[in-house]
């Protein structure tokens, strides 16, 4: 026990020391995001926007969905991105304000399979259920849906927050810290919680996803060869297969970040960053791409609202 206080007073003692010099490449890294991010938020905004104008959406429990899970995204990557700035930064900044951010954007990131699950279930449930779908997918209860989404995501944050609590002494609250997820896990516990969480949730979804994938593609077979709605589903249901892969391939990050732990490489310096790019970013920008530009009424509305000086993009959108 004492040991373990030992640590633990290191840590703490880590994460309040000054950090290394900034560096060019910490420098281009941070830069690096900004016209993404710009375009992630424009696009996202836009097809917000849209939604919000069209009373039809508001109506059907799908792009009600579709709505939460592109404020979702927004959320969880703007945050995302204000942390990684500070981490390549090296700017430190009050606990209670890391804290709040790490739980902000890890439970939208842990909503996002999730919310492609309950995605998938209404397709699932619209082409195999045609006649009950109204009555299940009803859109006052779709609140039940969004709140159990993001209380399941808190979990592993609120066993955090009792850890700190009980662990750490009650001065480090008030301290400005590096803010790095993987600084606020101290025990094992911490860790196994997260896999086991990790676990159930992805096996979960990947479960129901490819059951509901195979159902579309039985029910397509046997109504019709040419139903599209059906094909589009089942289509739509393969991108959140892929959507739902590259986010279960981040959570090696830990995995390979303990494997190059102490080599002085480009690879292991930059892995945060290749992390957030390739598995947080790239996934995100997908989403508008699955629902927004795919669906033919969405696309529709979303002509509209484009601004006069983008008349080139909205003579491509096919009607």
């Amino acid at each position: 026990f004492a040991t373990k206080m030992e640590n633990i007073s290191s840590f703490s003692m880590n994460l309040t020391q000054p950090t290394n010099t900034l560096s060019v490449l910490n420098l281009f890294n941070t830069i690096f995001v900004v016209p993404f991010i710009a375009a992630f938020l424009y696009i996202n905004i836009l097809m917000l926007y849209t939604f919000c104008l069209g009373r039809i959406f508001w109506e059907s429990s799908r792009y009600i969905l579709f709505a939460h899970m592109l404020i979702n995204d927004t959320i969880q990557l703007v945050i995302a991105v204000l942390l990684l700035w500070l981490y390549e930064m090296q700017l430190k900044i009050p606990f209670p304000i890391c804290f709040t951010l790490i739980i902000v954007t890890g439970t939208a990131y842990l909503n996002t399979p999730l919310s492609l699950a309950a995605m998938s279930l209404e397709r699932y449930i619209a082409i195999c259920f045609p006649l009950r779908h109204v009555e299940i997918c009803r859109v006052d209860r779709l609140w039940v849906v969004i709140v159990t989404i993001w209380m399941t995501g808190l979990i592993p944050y609120i066993t955090d927050l009792v850890v700190l609590c009980v662990l750490l002494d009650r001065t480090f609250f008030s301290q400005n810290i590096s803010c790095k997820r993987q600084n606020l896990l101290l025990t094992r516990f911490q860790n196994i919680l997260r896999s086991v969480v990790h676990a159930i949730e992805f096996s979960s979804v990947c479960m129901t996803m490819l059951y509901t994938y195979v159902k579309i593609l039985l029910q397509a077979r046997k109504v019709s060869t040419n139903n599209s709605s059906a094909s589009k589903a089942h289509k739509t249901v393969v991108l959140h297969a892929v959507q739902l892969l590259l986010c279960l391939t981040s959570f090696t990050h830990p995995i390979t970040e303990r494997l190059l732990l102490g080599l002085d490489n480009w690879v292991y310096t930059n892995l945060a960053f290749l992390n957030f790019v390739v598995f947080i970013l790239f996934p995100r920008c997908l989403s508008p791409l699955i629902y927004g530009l795919r669906d033919e009424m969405f696309r529709t509305h979303l002509r509209r609202h484009l601004p006069r000086c983008l008349k080139k993009i909205r003579q491509v959108l096919p009607r």
